[in-house]
């Protein structure tokens, strides 16, 4: 694989203003993989929402718990308990038997738009010269994409584990004081709506993550020891010292310190949420 280099004019250009680098385009994201995994983690939600509280109001309706008005009928919380634990499974396996397909899938997206994305960004800093991004799969590419596909299988298995836990403390909750529905259905409704969010933020936040991190591997193996840290906006509560490396050239092999608190260091969008990017950055005069 033959590595960058700058071509003679962006040489020139650059020791005009007095510097010994030069930098390729911006490495953005499309929004196309992040909504595309957030979809398929919707549709699960739903039907995991729509099941829940269909077996519930059977069971807070059936005529054990009309009879006893949900009080401390001990069958009733007996029958919640084998009712919850039935489905913690059945959608633990659905979502587990999902996880690894959605997050292939998300993968192999963000490789297609990072071998275009980087293709674009050296084209004009190393003289239109073809770049075969694509056939970076060996390696260190190969680790980070083993690394990310686990990581999302866990992270999507834990969805419905967090949901029915929560619902099954609730039940128990709305028999002890018997409310029943009245206590239930509020809380149903709200715990949809959290673990929808939490599945957006996990869409976006992971296919930022695996896209960065694809991009780090194909340059490094491509010979791009350096890359300028961008800022991007949008963020409510954006980080102070993200703000700060904004425009910062560091090296691949000498990261940033990306959490104050822990002293972690890594490369944009590693950190929970960040939404920074990366550009790649040729020093010649290292060669």
């Amino acid at each position: 694989m033959r590595k960058v280099r700058p071509t003679p004019r962006r040489v020139a250009k650059a020791q005009r203003a007095g510097s010994s680098i030069v930098k390729g385009a911006s490495l953005r994201l499309p929004p196309t993989a992040a909504a595309r995994y957030n979809r398929q983690l919707q549709k699960l939600i739903a039907e995991m929402y729509r099941a829940t509280r269909v077996e519930l109001v059977r069971l807070f309706e059936s005529p054990v718990a009309v009879e006893s008005h949900v009080a401390t009928d001990a069958s009733i919380a007996s029958q919640s308990r084998i009712l919850t634990n039935a489905l913690i499974n059945r959608f633990s396996a659905l979502f587990a038997r999902a996880a690894k397909g959605i997050s292939e899938s998300m993968v192999e997206e963000v490789q297609t738009n990072s071998a275009t994305g980087l293709r674009n960004s050296l084209r004009d800093i190393s003289g239109n010269i073809t770049l075969k991004t694509d056939v970076l799969t060996s390696g260190p590419i190969a680790d980070t994409i083993t690394a990310s596909v686990a990581e999302n299988v866990g992270l999507i298995k834990s969805i419905p584990q967090k949901f029915l836990e929560g619902v099954q403390g609730a039940v128990m909750r709305s028999i002890t004081s018997g409310n029943g529905l009245a206590d239930l259905d509020p809380y149903l409704k709200d715990a949809k709506g959290i673990t929808e969010r939490r599945a957006k933020n996990i869409a976006l936040d992971q296919t930022r993550k695996a896209y960065n991190a694809i991009n780090k591997s194909r340059m490094q193996g491509l010979g791009v020891t350096k890359f300028e840290w961008i800022h991007t906006g949008g963020s409510q509560k954006p980080r102070q010292d993200h703000i700060d490396m904004s425009g910062n050239v560091y090296s691949f092999d000498d990261p940033p310190v990306i959490d104050q608190r822990t002293g972690e260091r890594g490369i944009p969008g590693q950190a929970p949420n960040c939404r920074c990017t990366m550009r790649p950055v040729l020093d010649f005069g290292e060669e």
